[in-house]
């Protein structure tokens, strides 16, 4: 394949340098196993390794939020909307910084499993099937396995990944309840459900902000963390406010 495309989707130099390297059996080994990481580890120049400090790392986690939400029309901002509720509802619980930075990287992050699902599920406009709804449940657990693979953010891959918990243990993909879910995932799964549902979707237009609220009333202490639910209405008039004011 690298042959039949060099010139058209491969450098010419670089097919020539794969192609030296066809008879070396050791490194074919190494390629097809879990060693691949560390082999490109290992020959990457030092010279062009670059450190990342805590505001590098915003940076990064706010350009896969963009990655995230450009692959459907319908989750345009819904990363970086997520996460600012999310800070909102932790900053009126009390969270502090550390924490807040925290909750913040892991709303931006949280939807990056769905990279994994094809566009054709995501933007479907009718009802999905069986099939189709249980590879969309499984974009959680890509979300952890990622993350789980980079060491800045490795923390963050199992409460990142909890958003679609429930307290009831009716949530996906792994049912946790009760005291196992973090109080990250709490934040986050009600700042996930009020995003969804107050953004345009494939099958429905977005619902009043008032019927949402009413309806993370209804779920609170069964399926939603009480507390993140009632942090949640407040938060949206001091928004309401700013925006005012700022206006």
């Amino acid at each position: 394949m690298a042959r039949e495309r060099a010139g058209a989707w491969f450098d010419p130099k670089l097919v020539r340098v794969l192609e030296a390297l066809e008879g070396d059996d050791g490194f074919w080994t190494r390629l097809s196993s879990a060693e691949a990481a560390a082999l490109v580890g290992e020959i990457e120049p030092a010279e062009l390794i670059a450190g990342i400090d805590e505001g590098g790392l915003d940076r990064v986690a706010g350009a896969f939020a963009r990655v995230i939400d450009a692959k459907s029309p319908f989750t345009a901002r819904h990363s970086d909307r997520v996460a600012e509720i999310a800070v909102g509802i932790g900053g009126l619980l009390g969270l502090d910084d550390y924490e807040l930075q925290r909750l913040r990287r892991a709303g931006l992050l949280h939807d990056i499993g769905k990279l994994g699902v094809s566009n054709l599920i995501l933007d479907k406009p009718g009802r999905l099937t069986d099939e189709e709804r249980a590879i969309v449940e499984r974009h959680p657990s890509h979300t952890r396995e990622l993350l789980a693979r980079v060491t800045p953010f490795a923390d963050l891959a199992d409460d990142a990944a909890g958003h679609h918990e429930k307290l009831d243990g009716t949530g996906y993909p792994l049912g946790l309840r009760g005291e196992e879910l973090s109080q990250t995932m709490r934040v986050l799964a009600v700042a996930d459900v009020f995003e969804a549902m107050t953004a345009a979707r494939p099958y429905r237009a977005p619902l009043p902000v008032e019927e949402v609220l009413a309806e993370l009333d209804a779920q609170a202490g069964s399926t939603l963390d009480r507390d993140c639910v009632g942090a949640l209405r407040p938060w949206i008039e001091l928004e309401a406010d700013r925006v005012t004011s700022s206006g």
